[in-house]
């Protein structure tokens, strides 16, 4: 066998594992919490032997900033629809009850992303491109409405989307999951942030046609 094909079979056996692992990860923080959690019980979880473990990541935070990122790319698979609602600040409230659905039905979203035990340079790994939420929320809501001009509007929104995050946190703090008066805080908070810079009242854009 040429070398490079044992170097690519080396490396797809790695990656099979390094996902083996996550998934074990993912699994654990369904059942505990993630100050608890060490890379050895999640190599037992995985069936991996703890050598070979520590041969892929150096140490469990590397982990948990791996499983983040991955969380954080199935989160951007969200898109928001503002055409399916009456008004843009609905728009908003709607693409934060995807969010509020996403944390409470994932425990392993909700410890690495808005709990209280995880490290902030792992809650950074998860939030990494984090732009692109904000891109996708103007996107939507510029292709259904006629906002205004913004200058750097994928940040303002990353912004608003920020704001709901605190809101999303003290929640996952104090009741162990988001709550619906929860979701409607956030929202008035999103969306008065947003009215800094969106009348309260725009006009809509036809509805494309084919």
């Amino acid at each position: 066998m040429k070398a490079g094909s044992v170097k690519k079979k080396t490396q797809a056996r790695g990656r099979a594992r390094r996902d083996i692992l996550l998934t074990a990860a993912r699994a654990l923080l369904d059942r505990q919490p993630i100050d608890k959690i060490t890379l050895p019980m999640i190599s037992e979880e995985a069936n991996i032997p703890a050598s070979s473990t520590y041969n892929l990541f150096q140490d469990v935070h590397e982990l948990w900033c791996e499983l983040g990122r991955n969380i954080s790319d199935e989160m951007a698979v969200i898109v928001p629809d503002a055409s399916a609602s009456d008004c843009w600040q609905a728009s908003i409230r709607s693409y934060l009850s995807a969010f509020m659905e996403f944390f409470n039905t994932d425990a392993a979203a909700r410890q690495l992303m808005l709990g209280p035990a995880t490290s902030l340079d792992i809650r950074m790994a998860a939030c990494h491109d984090d732009l692109r939420f904000g891109t996708l929320l103007y996107k939507s809501l510029n292709a259904a409405y006629h906002l205004p001009e913004i200058n750097n509007p994928e940040q303002v929104f990353l912004w608003a989307i920020s704001i709901a995050d605190v809101f999303f946190t003290h929640a996952v703090i104090e009741n162990g999951r988001i709550t619906p008066p929860v979701l409607e805080e956030a929202g008035l908070a999103a969306t008065a942030y947003l009215e800094k810079y969106i009348p309260t009242i725009v006009k809509r854009r036809p509805p494309m046609i084919g």
